[in-house]
């Protein structure tokens, strides 16, 4: 299972030809980043950074729960990327009704504020609980919703 994201360091476990590997060591070289992997047998492994990534060889053993190749899901990027220009306005529109409720700014950020922003219902100094009740009484809907 190779996941969409990880870290790649000493302590980074693979499995590389049928066999569990650690990475131990990490190395620049002129030819390229080169990790050395031990098995559990404490034989090592030396090998370009970029065959363990790309591969078919190797495949990351992943420390903790997280988005797979295998998944029956897609990623949510890619999910996204296929909307139409409709849909994809509703999200964006969402997506500001969040940042709104939870920093006061549709951009999420004070460095890029809208003019009249932080409007008052949103503003950072009052209440989340305050916050969610104007926004739910703004579109209509339950705070449970928001």
């Amino acid at each position: 299972m190779t996941r969409a994201g990880a870290r790649v360091g000493v302590g980074t476990h693979f499995r590389y030809d049928g066999e569990t590997v650690e990475v131990v060591e990490m190395a620049a070289t002129m030819a390229g980043n080169e990790v050395v992997l031990k098995d559990r047998h404490g034989r090592l492994l030396r090998l370009s950074l970029r065959e363990l990534l790309f591969s078919d060889r190797a495949t990351l053993i992943p420390e903790g729960p997280g988005p797979s190749s295998d998944d029956a899901e897609e990623i949510a990027s890619v999910v996204l990327g296929q909307l139409d220009e409709k849909d994809r306005q509703q999200i964006l529109e969402r997506a500001e009704h969040i940042r709104e409720l939870l920093t006061g700014y549709r951009s999420g950020s004070t460095e890029l504020a809208r003019e009249g922003e932080p409007r008052a219902p949103y503003a950072p100094t009052l209440s989340l609980d305050a916050r969610y009740a104007a926004k739910a009484a703004e579109l209509g809907v339950t705070d449970r919703t928001i």
